[in-house]
């Protein structure tokens, strides 16, 4: 017998049973409990990714496993810690119902705007907590408020792992992602698949896996039709950066090209709870990424601009990111002058909305300005970098 990758395969194994037999005997232990399971297809690419280890099953499908298995948690390898974070004392319990739907769902509102506002430090720990109560809850709830409950935890998890990937810990970003798919797999939602999947691609790059990036992205396009404009969107716009890493520069001008029409589509600025920031001005800013990726600062500098034209102003962080950027396209040109003053702008924004990709790009900053180490603009920027840096 091939030897298991994880508990969870071993006790398949064990019993000598293939996938799609267990797929089947979660269904029928589902019916008995009374509680919806994703369709089989999306069940078998879960249960794929839980027996090699991607992540773990939430509250519900662990409660299943342990049934049809005859195992108990940790049998099974399941996080007993996390398990016993996410569950409630008896006698406290909350209550399950459209009001914890709505709480969760204006507090996530919330978070998303202070994140804008303050970045991701200040956040990660609580939206991870509340992430993991959403876990422990979803058991209790009743058919009728378990669909919003499912969305809502599927959106805390995704969440939380921008936060950690912003916070400069993909590892901790993909672990939350992948269990933000898991949700959106059981939702069946393909808008939210997709979005989940350009997430992904997005931690790839950040990993330098600049070949998953791209399958990734290209398998968040494959149902487009029944995504989102904005979504599409983001999600072109994100192929355009693993190509950019590829150094493949016609597919990351035409991925660009598609994404913008995607996101200036009639209709396309109707509310959409997924990709609302995906706005013209956002996608400036991963052009002109693609472009200083591409080694062009020169066409960067103006599409930098153009999106710090018409960025709002609640969008901090970001505008911190864009600045940062614009300051190193300024100095990839050799031009001093515009890269000390859009990098003492940066340094306050982002003092005032801390992140890690920020602080990656001041630091690229500095080493770009290196040469001109002895100029006294040059001499005040690098200082105030390495103070905000190393803070």
């Amino acid at each position: 017998m091939s030897e298991a990758a994880t508990l969870l395969q071993r006790a398949r194994l064990d019993l000598g049973w293939k996938q799609s037999r267990v797929i089947a005997a979660l269904i029928a232990e589902a019916s008995k409990q009374g509680v919806r399971l994703a369709g089989q297809a999306s069940l078998k690419t879960m249960l794929s990714r839980w027996e090699n280890g991607g992540g773990q099953p939430d509250g519900v499908y662990q409660q299943l496993f342990c049934a049809i298995y005859g195992l108990d948690h940790e049998d099974l390898g399941f996080d007993e810690p996390e398990r016993r974070a996410g569950r409630v004392a008896p006698g406290v319990a909350p209550a399950v119902d459209q009001d914890t739907a709505d709480y969760f769902r204006r507090v996530l509102e919330q978070h998303i705007r202070a994140d804008n506002l303050m970045g991701p430090h200040h956040l990660v720990d609580v939206v991870r907590a509340q992430a993991t109560l959403l876990d422990g809850i979803i058991p209790d709830a009743k058919d009728d408020i378990r669909d919003s409950l499912l969305v809502l935890a599927c959106r805390y998890n995704e969440f939380a792992g921008w936060l950690y990937q912003d916070a400069g810990d993909p590892q901790s970003a993909m672990h939350y992602s992948d269990r933000a798919m898991d949700y959106a797999l059981a939702i069946g939602d393909p808008t939210e698949t997709a979005y989940l999947l350009m997430r992904k691609s997005n931690i790839a790059s950040d990993l330098g896996g600049s070949d998953r990036a791209i399958g990734l992205s290209t398998a968040a396009l494959r149902d487009a039709t029944r995504v989102s404009p904005r979504v599409r969107a983001l999600v072109l716009g994100q192929q355009a950066r693993a190509y950019s890493l590829r150094g493949k520069a016609d597919e990351t001008a035409r991925a660009l090209e598609a994404a913008m029409t995607e996101a200036t589509r009639p209709g396309a600025a109707d509310a959409d709870e997924v990709a609302s920031y995906c706005t013209p001005a956002y996608l400036d800013m991963q052009a002109a990424t693609c472009w200083t990726e591409l080694d062009s600062p020169e066409k960067a500098v103006p599409v930098f601009q153009e999106a710090l034209a018409n960025m709002p102003g609640v969008m901090r962080r970001d505008l911190g990111i864009c600045q940062a950027r614009l300051a190193n396209a300024h100095a990839a040109l050799g031009d001093r002058a515009n890269a000390c003053g859009v990098g003492h702008r940066a340094v306050k924004t982002v003092e005032a909305a801390t992140s890690a990709l920020a602080l990656g790009e001041l630091r690229q900053l500095r080493q770009r300005l290196a040469p001109w180490r002895r100029d006294a603009e040059v001499f005040e920027l690098s200082r105030a970098i390495k103070r905000l840096t190393t803070a």
